[in-house]
């Protein structure tokens, strides 16, 4: 009884927030622009309201002028009572903002009752999921325009140059060339492309672990079994042997390594989570769930579409690629995506490009950095095809663009930078990774519409491709 007393309060509390919009652009013309910017038609709970205020936003954007009169005239003369009536109840139009976000969470939780009672009727868990994931969407979704004014844009500015201010706070990958060279922040999407088997998941799980020092960290597995990634994430962290943790050859060496990062581990904020036949919704909702500022997808194409499976195979990779870039930018969530590249013909080697992500234009343009990853030319007896590989920073919307060496363990999962020595690089101080930011030799220094170039050994001159 006392929860359907609720119901009915919030229910009332709602249409008193219909009424007052309403009668907020019919006796205030000032604010019609941003009001039918704002609000949408299914905010309002009474079909009625709806119908008066769809009725008000055609004839605004018909150019038409929106008051009492004219919008009587559209639906007749039985609405002259009720549009007098809201003109009359409603004594300002100053907090219609106000009363538009009441009716937009009013309109949700009225979505997430009828969506849980759609639930319950379910025989099986299977037919929840599709409800389940339209609850994420109701739960993610915001006013329909965000926007900023010239005057709003230059104060906020200044603001944020103030030498007093706050350091802006970007998102860091733990491998240098990333860290120094992007400005990743949430709400972004970064993809990690790369050929089967060349380590696109042991790269992203370290970046995972690091991430989750400072950040809620989901991982989502579409491909790999969760305990291979566990295993793999235990010989990165305690930098042992992969092959002894497969064969269970730990010995005494490694089993201290392992407890001497049990509290650094004990602070990362990370969970895996087995995605096998998941839909974007699915992820997304699962997410926001947990709460997670930061998602890794491995791999993009093989989350499930919606569209009709018999549509072409790149429709639906466009698809998923758009509902995550949607996703990123209404939840501030960073979203990472692993992707497989289309092989080369047999026989050939080339460096990759970001035309070859596989099935989908798409992905190139929704992302705002695009990483490739790869094995060395076969031809160059100077690298090794299994113990090295090139990482280019093909599209960075922010950032540098170029290629650099790592070496990669493969028993222990890591990537490191090599120097100029041929040798891994030990990950500088603070403040001498500020003086290479500022131009040292070594570090390629231009921006995303600047051609790309490859960073030779440090400090030797980067030469164009």
């Amino acid at each position: 009884m006392g929860v359907s007393r609720d119901n009915a309060a919030r229910r009332e509390h709602a249409l008193d927030a219909e009424q007052a919009v309403l009668g907020s652009f019919l006796i205030d013309p000032g604010v019609q622009q941003q009001l039918f910017a704002r609000v949408r038609p299914e905010d309002f709970l009474s079909p009625a309201n709806r119908k008066i205020y769809t009725t008000a936003r055609a004839l605004f954007r018909a150019g038409e002028p929106v008051d009492g009169v004219t919008v009587r005239d559209k639906l007749g003369q039985d609405y002259t009572g009720p549009l007098m009536e809201l003109m009359e109840i409603t004594p300002t139009s100053a907090n219609w903002e106000v009363y538009a976000a009441i009716m937009r969470d009013q309109a949700a939780h009225q979505r997430l009752r009828d969506l849980a009672e759609q639930v319950l009727e379910q025989p099986n868990l299977e037919s929840c999921r599709p409800y389940v994931a339209d609850m994420g969407q109701v739960l993610s979704a915001g006013p329909e325009t965000d926007s900023w004014t010239m005057r709003q844009m230059a104060d906020d500015f200044f603001i944020g140059q103030d030498p007093d201010a706050p350091a802006p706070k970007y998102i860091t990958y733990g491998l240098d060339v990333l860290d120094n060279g992007s400005y990743t922040e949430l709400g972004d999407v970064v993809i990690i492309g790369g050929y089967p088997s060349d380590g696109k998941t042991a790269l992203a799980l370290s970046m995972a672990y690091h991430m989750a020092a400072e950040y809620k960290v989901g991982f989502f597995s579409l491909e790999t079994d969760k305990r291979k990634i566990r295993d793999r994430l235990m010989a990165h962290i305690g930098q042992i042997s992969l092959g002894d943790i497969k064969r269970r050859r730990l010995i005494d060496p490694d089993w201290v390594a392992l407890a001497a990062k049990g509290p650094e581990m004990a602070k990362r904020d990370l969970t895996v989570v087995q995605a096998a036949g998941m839909t974007a919704p699915e992820i997304q909702s699962v997410a926001q769930a947990y709460g997670f500022q930061v998602i890794l997808i491995d791999y993009i194409q093989l989350v499930t579409p919606e569209t009709d499976r018999r549509a072409p195979r790149s429709e639906q990779v466009a698809e998923v690629s758009r509902s995550f870039h949607t996703f990123a930018q209404r939840t501030g969530t960073l979203v990472v995506e692993l992707a497989q590249l289309t092989r080369p013909d047999k026989g050939t080697w080339r460096p990759p490009t970001m035309q070859d992500l596989k099935e989908s234009g798409q992905l190139e343009q929704d992302a705002d950095m695009i990483v490739l990853l790869y094995r060395p030319d076969p031809e160059d007896k100077t690298l090794d095809q299994n113990d090295n590989r090139s990482l280019k920073i093909g599209k960075n919307k922010e950032g540098r663009r170029g290629t650099w060496l790592l070496s990669f363990d493969g028993e222990r999962q890591t990537f490191a930078l090599l120097g100029a020595d041929g040798k891994p690089r030990r990950r500088p101080s603070d403040r001498k990774r500020r003086k290479q930011d500022e131009g040292q030799p070594g570090q390629v220094d231009f921006w995303a519409d600047g051609g790309e170039f490859k960073d030779t050994p440090w400090g030797q001159e980067a030469s164009a491709k």
